[in-house]
């Protein structure tokens, strides 16, 4: 989670969908092992329109009981196809071996390119590169004039971190961040209509959300079965 008011932090809805406020802490340091400052959390709340079926508006905000002790980090007001290619940092705890699963623990950054901005969501795709399981509810940042803009939250990826990652975007949930008393109950407007970059089986039909279109691929003509490919972390035909 990234603070982005004295007692508000943004994170994804998956990390706090049926979790106690009471069972939550939000912990400030550089690693697991030298913690600095430890916070109660007073709620969570996940956007009323978030689908943990498909991942869908996955972003979250929790207030906690007393002020954080750092300074807020300001938000991407918006993001569009001029930002395609522009380097983002991403920041998190989480494990830096997808394979081993091992690593987590520690704070690391990285900077990918956004290679793909959806009508919610961005993806990113580099070799060698990625965000991994403990990662989530992290922030991508955007640096606009020297300073950084938070303008992602770590949602999802492949099984083993090797092929590429998804990161809500922020800017889209503006209103719901920025005014919590007013926030919107319908899910916000999505030309895949909550279908996934992962997709899933329909059947024997693999759907799925690439460039802001639903695609469908039938696997009976070339004798496959659809199902979810674990080295690719998506679902695709297959023996």
């Amino acid at each position: 989670a990234t603070v982005i008011a004295p007692k508000k932090l943004l994170t994804a809805a998956h990390c706090v969908d049926g979790v106690s406020p009471s069972g939550m802490q939000f912990v400030i340091g550089p690693s697991l092992s030298n913690v600095q400052s430890v916070l109660a959390v007073e709620s969570v709340t996940p956007y009323p329109g978030y689908d943990p079926n498909t991942i869908a508006n996955d972003i979250a905000y929790v207030t906690l009981k007393t002020a954080a002790p750092v300074e807020p980090m300001p938000v991407v007001t918006s993001l569009g196809p001029q930002n395609v290619g522009d380097e983002l940092i991403f920041v998190g705890y989480g494990a830096s071996n997808g394979f081993q699963q091992s690593g987590s623990g520690l704070k690391r950054a990285v900077t990918m390119q956004l290679a793909q901005l959806g009508a919610t969501t961005f993806a990113y795709s580099e070799q060698g590169k990625n965000t991994c399981n403990g990662d989530s509810g992290g922030p991508a940042f955007l640096q606009q004039n020297g300073e950084l803009f938070i303008a992602g939250v770590t949602s999802y990826g492949d099984q083993f971190c090797a092929q590429f990652g998804v990161d809500t975007r922020v800017d889209v949930y503006a209103d719901f961040l920025g005014t919590f008393e007013d926030s919107p109950t319908d899910d916000i407007a999505d030309p895949c209509g909550g279908e996934t970059f992962t997709g899933r089986c329909d059947g024997n039909v693999v759907v799925w959300c690439e460039n802001q279109e639903v695609k469908a691929g039938d696997c009976t003509p070339h004798g496959l079965t659809c199902g979810f490919n674990d080295g690719k972390g998506y679902f695709d035909c297959q023996d």
